[in-house]
């Protein structure tokens, strides 16, 4: 047995009869329930919606963490946090995400145990909603149980996939920049040291040379490899090399890399072991194929082009595998940079980001909030177009999300 703490917001004014719709917040690889849901809990206010968030397991730092809210006419309060990491390096430390991987001699399973258990602690906070959830002590229920839905953005929105696929009263899905295979991601992204350093870790090291120091024009860090695999549907791929040379990777790829192929068969062997908990295996479920007792609902996903966490490839696996190319809103991250060449290049999280201090980042938060919102509040039935609608379209063609496309 396991308590599992949550942190919710509720609407201001009158509530209605029967309590607030509420949607279930999954928060991103980098935060916890204490900090991502704060940046979209008055969006969804504004539209009569509450909501409530848990930490991912392995998240949150300790058990004994204590969470201190400030009240601008009252002395502040400190409750306990629910942390659900552990110190898995004995150190004496509990760090913010240090139980999210499976440690040696398990670090295959990687992050896969710990979003099953999430989204197991998920389907159990429905149930807790559905049997009454008073939160002012008054005698009747504070959130409406006919009318729950699901956000998540990033690793939230990689669980909330699984999660929506396997639980029927959730009623509406809505995903922002998720990404499929994990080791996929990893290795086209800006985390690809993550992998170097798995590849490092064996015995013998499966590290070889010159390794790939920049993948299609985005520099990366050590420990480099290069793995030599080519995209989808013979797209080229671009990589710099340690030794100063650059290399087009295009299938049919002859190989001719030394080391390559059993850098090959250990991704293999890392994807056959995440499938439990790989979005690109349940998105057939949430339309197509859905499981028995589990509706077909509406689902929301939203990426951004040239996403150096979730990088776009790994997008469109997402969407080809579900057949839910119609579902997906695109942020133009080229298109408000080439207007304001001070935003970030990476856009990942962009529907977090209302604390920048560039107005159009925050602008163009709020829009990409109020899409979700707008679509949770009406059950789904309504999809608005972001504003500034400039920087946003819908997915016309699903070969736009193979390329990498990153701003150089």
């Amino acid at each position: 047995m396991n308590a599992v703490y949550f942190n919710l917001f509720l609407p201001t004014g009158p509530e209605p009869a029967g309590g607030w719709p509420v949607t279930i917040f999954g928060h991103t690889s980098a935060s916890n329930k204490n900090d991502d849901p704060l940046h979209v809990a008055a969006s969804m206010a504004a539209h009569g919606i509450a909501t409530v968030s848990i930490n991912v397991a392995g998240y949150g730092f300790g058990p004994l963490s204590t969470l201190t809210v400030s009240q601008p006419a009252a002395a502040p309060v400190t409750l306990p946090a629910g942390g659900r990491s552990f110190d898995q390096n004995g150190d004496g430390l509990i760090g913010g995400t240090e139980g999210q991987f499976a440690a040696a001699p398990r670090t295959i399973v990687g992050e896969t145990d710990a979003l099953r258990q999430t989204a197991a602690d998920l389907m159990q906070l429905v149930r807790v909603i559905q049997v009454g959830m008073d939160v002012d002590g008054n005698g009747s229920p504070d959130l409406d149980p006919s009318r729950i839905s699901y956000s998540g953005v990033s690793l939230g929105a990689i669980l909330g996939t699984m999660f929506f696929a396997v639980e029927p009263a959730v009623r509406a899905g809505a995903f922002s920049v998720p990404s499929g295979s994990r080791v996929e991601a990893l290795r086209l992204g800006t985390r690809r040291d993550q992998v170097g350093a798995l590849l490092a870790a064996r015995t013998p090291s499966l590290i070889n040379a010159p390794g790939i120091t920049a993948v299609g024009g985005l520099v990366v860090a050590t420990p480099y490899f290069n793995e030599n695999m080519p995209l989808r549907d013979g797209l080229p791929l671009t990589v710099r090399l340690a030794d100063g040379t650059t290399e087009v990777i295009q299938s049919p790829v002859i190989n001719t890399v030394a080391g390559a192929m059993d850098i090959q068969e250990m991704f293999e062997n890392r994807e056959w072991v995440s499938q439990t908990a790989n979005p690109v295996a349940f998105a057939p479920h949430l339309r197509k194929d859905p499981l028995p007792g589990v509706p077909v609902r509406p689902v929301l996903f939203q990426f951004a082009i040239g996403d150096q966490i979730a990088p776009n490839p790994t997008n469109a696996a997402i969407l080809r595998a579900g057949d839910l190319a119609d579902r997906a809103t695109l942020y133009r991250n080229d298109l408000a940079f080439t207007e304001d060449p001070t935003i970030p290049k990476n856009p990942h999280s962009f529907l977090l980001r209302i604390d920048s201090t560039d107005p159009l980042v925050r602008q163009i938060a709020f829009g990409a909030q109020e899409q979700f919102a707008t679509f949770l509040a009406s059950n789904g039935a309504v999809l608005i177009q972001p504003e500034p609608s400039l920087f946003f379209e819908d997915l016309i063609d699903l070969k736009r999300l193979e390329y990498l496309d990153y701003l150089p």
